[in-house]
């Protein structure tokens, strides 16, 4: 054996396939790895909370719009709720 076969590694075998480096395949992974965790922060953090925020605006928006549309005799109304009371008085 020469010097030069010494000194070679199982590690050299990775570095000198196809032309890619270790580096890059590492790399690779870590962005793999990195776009797994975005897609799992938007889907459970993210989403919910701008759906809820957008759910809640479009329901205060909704109801301010129609709630003076409502007649008096609504089943919400306070005026409902008072001939109750009158009645059962």
């Amino acid at each position: 054996m020469t010097d030069y076969e010494d000194n070679i590694s199982i590690d050299d075998d990775i570095y000198s396939e196809g032309g890619e480096s270790y580096y890059t395949y590492d790399a690779e992974v870590e962005w793999e790895e990195t776009k797994e965790q975005f897609n799992a922060l938007f889907s459970l953090v993210v989403f919910p909370f701008v759906g809820r925020w957008l759910g809640k605006k479009f329901s205060f928006w909704l109801w301010s719009r129609y709630s003076t549309s409502l007649p008096n005799s609504s089943f919400l109304s306070l005026q409902w709720l008072n001939d109750i009371k009158r009645i059962a008085n």
